[in-house]
């Protein structure tokens, strides 16, 4: 049954087509019924406890039903006063409370209370309360000590869904989506689509590009509502943008970005996808646009991300300087978790400017707070400007011992030692034979560097009589 004390007689034959209704999907039916039920005679308990259930069922539209939820536990309260020691009525209370705005130290506190009372719905309405301020991590402990079977059937598929929701946002995403998996296989059909779409969405943070497409031409969108729809296109280009077919993604992402402009204005997720897609393009003026408008969109906890990735691209498109006063804005951000990354692109930029002095100086930065492979490619190639060959191969050394065989780190420092033992008047013709040969096994022929190479190791042999090392 719905409630502590259950209805009886009449009211409860009232109660159960309502809850047939909500198990099919059909809010609205069961609204309908309810407040039916409202307009007989029942006892002040029936009378309270059948807009209680009714303020439970306006709660499950989310925010849009706090008007009329919270005018129902209003009047579920003057039909019998003891109905605010309900557990459910406290939960109820709580979320509502959330949906309003009020302060979240006091739903937070209130919402666990009403928790503690072991009652399954108002554990489930407690966490949708934290959930709704962000309280994630709480929100998921409360559903993780629910038996989901307690509840009714319509809160089947409702309680996997705000648990998946509650994992997602809490970071832990592999757990989402064994909860999101369970929420498409319980829910009505009217429902399971709606679902797909968190799952995708789940996938895609895990960068599974093939299982969300999958999933996404599974979702009927004609059972959608419009910004549904619009999430179901953005979703498909991002999954084409991962799987390395950013003409496709672009269509799908052009298009979600115009159906937003239309329906309230653009966000920061589908404005920063439709940059990232112009980037891969090489369409560099568009990303740079779209990079900044997402800049301006940015919540507070990515702005910073955003900051870094935009001044990577205008290093890709060779504008330095406003790369280089992007990177510094980004270093304002003292919580960064990439800041030696930054501290190294920063290095990387001004090497590229020549201003070898500041170069060195966000390289060691960098070097210390652990990027050390792009730190000492830096502060290599700085030596090497400075002709301080010895100390530059120090440095590459060090770069190709932290990175893997095959990567383009390695690989340049590879290019680099070759190049360095060559400068110094192949002194070592042996390490040049190496580091050239080492190079060449990953690099196309008819690349620049390849055809260098292959120069460096022919007059490198030539000294060794042929051989690739010296024989004493």
């Amino acid at each position: 049954m719905f409630f502590r004390r259950p209805l009886f007689g009449a009211a409860a034959l009232d109660v159960a087509p309502a809850h047939r209704a909500l198990a099919e999907g059909k809010v609205e039916t069961a609204v309908t019924i309810l407040e039916g039920a409202t307009q007989r005679q029942w006892r002040r308990g029936s009378q309270a406890q059948i807009r209680l259930y009714l303020a439970a069922t306006y709660a499950l539209y989310g925010p849009d039903g706090l008007e009329w939820g919270a005018q129902k536990l209003r009047e579920a309260a003057e039909a019998d006063t003891e109905i605010v020691q309900n557990p459910l009525y406290r939960a109820l209370y709580w979320e509502f409370a959330a949906y309003r705005g009020d302060p979240a130290g006091d739903i937070r506190k209130g919402a666990l209370a009403a928790a503690r009372s072991g009652d399954p719905f108002a554990v489930y309405h407690a966490a949708s309360a934290l959930f709704a301020v962000r309280a994630y991590r709480r929100a998921t402990r409360l559903l993780g000590k629910l038996d989901p079977l307690t509840l009714p059937d319509y809160l089947h598929w409702r309680y996997w869904s705000l648990l998946g929701k509650s994992l997602d946002a809490s970071d832990q995403l592999e757990g989402a989506v064994d909860a999101f998996e369970r929420a498409v296989l319980l829910a009505n059909a009217r429902e399971k689509h709606r679902e797909r779409l968190n799952l995708a969405a789940t996938l895609l943070e895990l960068h599974r590009p093939e299982s969300a497409l999958k999933v996404l031409r599974l979702t009927d969108t004609w059972g959608l509502e419009a910004a549904e729809q619009l999430l179901h296109t953005y979703l498909e280009g991002r999954s084409q943008l991962l799987l390395g077919n950013p003409n496709r993604a672009l269509e799908q992402l052009q298009r979600a970005s115009a159906l937003e402009d239309d329906d309230g204005g653009p966000s920061f997720a589908y404005k920063l996808a439709l940059a990232q897609c112009y980037g891969v393009l090489g369409r560099y003026p568009q990303a740079i646009a779209g990079y900044l408008q997402a800049i301006e969109l940015a919540p507070k906890r990515q702005r910073t991300w955003t900051l870094h990735e935009c001044a990577l691209l205008l290093v890709e498109a060779e504008r330095l300087p406003s790369a280089r006063d992007l990177l510094h804005e980004a270093l304002r951000s003292e919580g960064y978790a990439y800041r030696a990354e930054l501290y190294a692109d920063l290095a990387e930029v001004e090497y590229k400017l020549a201003n070898l002095n500041e170069a060195a100086e966000h390289a060691r930065r960098a070097l210390d707070l652990g990027a050390v492979v792009s730190a000492c490619l830096t502060l290599g190639s700085v030596a090497y400007e400075y002709y301080h060959l010895d100390e530059a191969v120090g440095w590459f050394e060090k770069a190709a011992a932290a990175s893997r065989e095959g990567e383009t780190d390695w690989l340049h420092a590879q290019e680099m030692l070759a190049d360095v033992f060559v400068q110094q008047g192949y002194r070592r013709p042996d390490r040049v034979v190496f580091h050239a040969e080492a190079a060449l096994k990953y690099l196309h022929p008819n690349e620049e560097w390849a055809l260098i190479l292959r120069g460096y190791a022919e007059s490198a042999r030539e000294i060794l009589g042929g051989h690739s090392r010296r024989f004493n």
